[in-house]
């Protein structure tokens, strides 16, 4: 700051007045503005999810602890959460294997899958391929494949029940020419290990075996009947028909497939006995005609969820 001193003389008199000029000192840095509401969300999004730092420059520390520190509350508490969603989606897999053992697993699966929805229902949909891939827990991939298909049974969309009744007003020349839809909540896990075993002791109460391979694979088929979810398992030739039919493979060509694979003269009786089972089940949603001409009564035999 400095001053200077201006002396005006008039006839009558001197005034003299003093001028005061301030020099402002330019700042040593821009300030920058304040960030948008919407920045800061990604800044903390980002932070949580991807560990980016960045948002810390936002923040001040306090008397008692680092920002850090500070942050990180909000960062071990969304990781927390995520391996509580984990824990309710997969409670037969924490048992077997231990608490402090799921979380390992559940904090590493976080880490490799940040959610990608708003919905905590499907965030783990893929714990069970990131347990397949994982070489120390590969063994409890299938226990988590159950697991899902179970709760995804549970949670899959309403269709009609296709039942007795309904083919019994099929033509009997029509027969060997129906294809049958199967419900979309039936799912066929084809397991390798003595993963059901020991998902049907933990559900039962009882003391599960060590997981193992089974001597031969096993097929257990997962569906909802009502509005209760089912599993059990399917023996290889219902299984052999089942995906066949699944894949649009007409009655009478299920039941040549049957006659190739064990005693022809019994094959078109198994055929009848295996289809009886899955109309009874409610495994089934419409049988059609190979034209897809659908000759089936399709209304809706329960409420919808």
């Amino acid at each position: 700051m400095g001053r200077r001193t201006i002396n005006r003389r008039g006839d009558a008199s001197r005034v003299e007045e003093q001028v005061v000029v301030v020099k402002r000192k330019a700042p040593s840095t821009p300030v920058r503005p304040a960030p948008t509401l919407r920045e800061i969300q990604e800044s903390l999004q980002s932070a949580i999810l991807c560990r980016d730092d960045a948002i810390l420059d936002l923040l001040l520390d306090n008397s008692r602890t680092t920002r850090s520190t500070l942050f990180g509350v909000y960062r071990n508490a969304y990781t927390g959460r995520l391996v509580d969603v984990l824990r309710h989606d997969y409670p037969f897999l924490r048992e077997y294997i231990g608490d402090d053992y799921f979380a390992d697993l559940a904090r590493a699966f976080i880490a490799a899958h940040p959610s990608r929805t708003p919905n905590a229902r499907w965030f783990g949909g893929e714990f069970p391929e990131f347990l397949a891939r994982h070489e120390a827990a590969s063994k409890l991939a299938e226990l988590a494949h159950i697991e899902k298909a179970v709760a995804d049974a549970f949670d899959s969309s309403d269709a009609p029940v296709l039942g007795l009744a309904d083919l019994a007003r099929v033509p009997s020349e029509l027969w060997g020419r129906m294809i049958f839809r199967p419900h979309p909540s039936a799912a066929l896990l084809r397991n390798v290990t003595n993963a059901f075993a020991i998902w049907k002791s933990l559900k039962d109460g009882n003391a599960p075996s060590q997981a193992a391979p089974l001597a031969d694979p096993e097929s257990v088929i997962i569906w909802r009947q009502g509005l209760v979810p089912m599993v059990r398992v399917m023996p290889y030739e219902e299984a052999m028909m089942w995906t066949e039919a699944c894949r649009g493979a007409r009655f009478d060509v299920l039941c040549e497939l049957l006659a190739a694979f064990d005693a022809p003269e019994g094959a078109a009786a198994r055929a009848a006995g295996y289809l009886q089972g899955w109309l009874t089940s409610e495994l089934l949603t419409s049988a059609e005609t190979q034209d897809l001409a659908n000759i089936t009564d399709r209304t809706p035999r329960r409420e919808p969820v």
